[in-house]
């Protein structure tokens, strides 16, 4: 109850600011999602890391691209702070509301599972984000995009990495999910090879 009484609160103040100032509200949303995580989802705060890593990694291979959107003006050293913010809070809020909910036999099929979901989140948001909040790349206006969906309106490989940054992040989820197994498994490879070169 508590958990649903502070996301609410952060989704109604984020929903306020985002029909005033999209830009403004876009980056409040991602800084709640931040902040709130370390107070409501303490045991799934690890995955900032891989999230930011991804996400970063990706923005700065791509910056030439990200330099600039029709409705957002705020940037960092040339790239704007849109995609900045947008591809790990994205990221970490699929983790939070989707991935938790979907469970597997075993990693691997947990993997696909979390990547047929995310592929198909990161779909709906493209199309909810460019057909009616009016998000547009600048340098998007010379590539076609997807036809009926009117979406991805980037150069292929752009396309391909929307995709597979997604992918990866799931992977990582997917393998780190069952803590147990996993940390037991690291743990006793670790003992093995320390006692080994110990003899």
């Amino acid at each position: 109850m508590r958990k649903t009484l502070i996301w609410g609160s952060a989704v109604l103040i984020s929903a306020g600011t985002f029909y005033f100032n999209r830009e403004s509200g876009i980056l409040l949303v991602a800084s709640l999602i931040f902040i709130l995580s370390f107070v409501t989802e303490r045991d799934k705060i690890w995955a900032w890391v891989p999230a930011l890593t991804i996400s970063w990694l990706w923005v700065y291979a791509a910056k030439g691209i990200y330099s600039g959107y029709n409705i957002f003006q705020y940037s960092f050293y040339g790239v704007s702070l849109f995609p900045i913010a947008a591809w790990p809070t994205l990221l970490m809020a699929l983790y939070f509301l989707v991935l938790t909910r979907i469970s597997g036999s075993n990693r691997l099929l947990q993997w696909l599972k979390f990547s047929v979901s995310y592929s198909i989140c990161i779909i709906l948001i493209e199309y909810l984000g460019y057909n009616f909040a009016g998000v547009h790349l600048d340098s998007g206006t010379v590539y076609a995009g997807w036809p009926i969906l009117n979406i991805f309106h980037c150069p292929w490989w752009m396309q391909a990495a929307y995709f597979l940054n997604g992918i990866i992040f799931c992977g990582i989820i997917a393998f780190f999910s069952d803590k147990k197994s996993t940390w037991n498994y690291i743990g006793n490879y670790l003992r093995q090879k320390l006692s080994a070169a110990a003899d």
